[in-house]
């Protein structure tokens, strides 16, 4: 076969009929069921992803743990451009992610947001880029100029975008919905390149983001008696108020943020 040509089918994104459609060199998603659904075994490298959904804290992050866990073991940096909520260091540091190897950029204006991805990307300095665009915030030509850089580095690059830009145009290697139900994240495969798209998979909430939620009133707080004009005694003390209509001060044994929100749980898991 002619040398060009055969250099030009091996490219990942040219799809060929008589090729099997599964290929495995992809990066491990950590869920089986979803690498089998993904056409190259696993999220596509050099190439970008996007997450797209309404809604935080219905398990997105989950979804991209076990990879970004595998990246901190490979001592790669993991580079959140302007996420919704600040990280929870000690909630990586439980999944065995260091939190220093966790960056955190927020930006101005959607203009920083694609200047700073792209340079992330041609400098592939980063195992895993992740990036949240609101709506309208990048066109075409903006996605194609991110999905060329994704092409120089050997990370995930992944976009959170809305779900209503579903129905646009992307030049971005896989295209995935996300929605919560009661027990698990749900993704639906809008598009794969060189694979076929609609496949369902359910990704399982881990169980302590699955429990009940507590009542405030049975959450393990100590109300000691005061006067109104008490000052707190240390850091652990914050004032609120009372039925009466009079201050009181509370001593938090436990963080509040300890138990689970049932309907918002990565929240509650990575963001907080």
């Amino acid at each position: 076969m002619n040398k060009n040509l055969s250099a030009l089918l091996a490219r990942p994104d040219i799809w060929q009929a008589s090729a099997s459609s599964q290929q495995t060199h992809g990066l491990d998603t950590g869920y089986p069921a979803l690498n089998k659904d993904l056409h190259q075994g696993g999220w596509p490298p050099g190439a970008v992803i996007e997450l797209l959904s309404d809604e935080f804290g219905i398990g997105e992050l989950n979804v991209l743990l076990p990879t970004l866990v595998q990246c901190a073991r490979q001592n790669q940096k993991l580079v959140f451009v302007s996420p919704p909520y600040m990280p929870y260091a000690p909630a990586f540091r439980d999944t065995g992610i260091p939190p220093e190897q966790v960056v955190v950029i927020q930006t101005r204006s959607a203009i920083e947001q694609l200047w700073a991805v792209e340079q992330l990307l041609r400098g592939d300095v980063a195992g895993a880029v992740l990036c949240w665009l609101a709506h309208g915030a990048a066109n075409h030509h903006q996605l194609r100029k991110l999905q060329l850089a994704a092409q120089a580095s050997r990370g995930m690059a992944v976009l959170f975008r809305p779900a209503r830009s579903a129905a646009e145009a992307s030049p971005a290697a896989l295209r995935i919905t996300l929605s919560p139900t009661p027990v698990a994240c749900r993704l639906h495969i809008l598009k794969q390149r060189g694979g076929w798209a609609g496949q369902v998979v359910d990704i399982a909430y881990p169980n302590d983001l699955t429990q009940a939620q507590i009542p405030g009133a049975d959450l393990p707080v100590h109300r000691p008696v005061s006067s109104p004009a008490q000052k707190p005694l240390n850091k652990f003390m914050a004032p609120d108020f009372d039925e009466q209509g009079g201050w009181t001060t509370y001593l938090l044994d436990e963080q509040f943020d300890v138990f689970p929100d049932k309907s918002h749980p990565e929240i509650d898991n990575i963001l907080h």
